[in-house]
């Protein structure tokens, strides 16, 4: 597993959409984009659902055009967001 610290968290609107952005950076100065379309997860434990929400209180919200072009790159080529 590579060890990374959370430089940057965005809540990205684009055309009404919303996903989850973390820039994390590794101790080698490497650049990872940590992307989650569904900020919202409903998964089974011992028979009983449970609901678990990403907590985006800390993140900047921005329109998509907005964010860094090296974060808009990525994005373009990840996802067809």
């Amino acid at each position: 597993m590579i060890e990374a610290e959370v430089e940057k968290k965005y809540l990205v609107n684009k055309r009404g959409r919303k996903i989850f952005v973390e820039i994390r950076r590794s101790k080698d100065g490497k650049m990872f984009v940590v992307i989650e379309k569904s900020l919202k997860h409903t998964f089974v434990k011992n028979d009983e659902e449970m609901v678990w929400e990403q907590n985006t209180k800390d993140a900047e919200e921005i329109e998509y055009e907005k964010l860094p072009e090296e974060v808009r790159k990525v994005l373009s080529q990840l996802t067809r967001f």
